[in-house]
């Protein structure tokens, strides 16, 4: 008795097979999910379509994905280019701000440096160039690795970070900055608390963060 994986092999290796007993593409009648009888023929179409359908599916998805990242550098372009014609650290700071709220929905932003003690800016909600110890302190303790942090904060940390109001839980990056003699911290929150979330590489705030580092260098030299 002849096996299915044997019917299979022979229909592989013979693939004239139909051409030579056309009238068995018509004959043949496969169960379809809705009850009816197909021909191979009408089942064949069908796989057909269904491929078509998901590779088309998959091309829109890589389209969709193309124009996400090109909408992605052209605001990162642009926030470069912003920040190279910053003339100072407030310049600085609150370009990075606007850009960011206006261009990528964060909602706070701050530069803290922590060792330009001679410095005579004041400090303001997006710069502070002479940090509290408690400010420091809750970086420090909310980056234990020294690097970076991603995640949900309390209501009175984001309040504490960014110098804000009473306001809710909510989530914030903050990246270590050290680049030649200045040091700091760039922070970045959002009054929703999974808006930025553990598991979300920091990239994109690491890259923001390696600019600004060597542009503190430039502007405080």
């Amino acid at each position: 008795m002849i096996d299915a994986q044997a019917v299979a092999e022979y229909l592989q290796q013979h693939p004239e097979f139909f051409q030579q007993h056309e009238h068995l593409l018509l004959e043949l009648t496969l169960p379809h999910p809705s009850g009816r009888a197909v021909s191979l023929l009408e089942r064949q179409l069908e796989l057909l379509r269904d491929r078509l359908s998901e590779r088309e599916s998959h091309l829109d998805n890589l389209l969709d994905t193309a124009r996400h990242n090109d909408g992605q550098l052209a605001r990162v372009r642009r926030l470069v280019l912003a920040l190279l014609d910053s003339e100072d650290l407030n310049e600085l700071a609150s370009t990075l701000a606007e850009q960011l709220r206006n261009s990528f929905g964060t909602d706070h932003c701050r530069l803290v440096l922590t060792n330009l003690p001679d410095s005579d800016y004041i400090n303001t909600s997006q710069l502070v160039v002479q940090p509290p110890n408690a400010l420091v302190a809750l970086i420090q303790a909310l980056m234990p690795d020294g690097d970076k942090y991603c995640g949900a904060v309390s209501a009175e940390q984001l309040e504490q970070l960014f110098e804000l109001g009473m306001v809710a839980n909510g989530s914030a990056v903050l990246i270590a900055l050290s680049q030649g003699a200045v040091k700091g911290y760039l922070l970045l929150g959002s009054e929703k608390s999974d808006y930025f979330q553990n598991e979300m590489g920091t990239d994109f705030a690491q890259y923001v963060g390696d600019v600004i580092a060597r542009l503190l260098n430039l502007l405080t030299s």
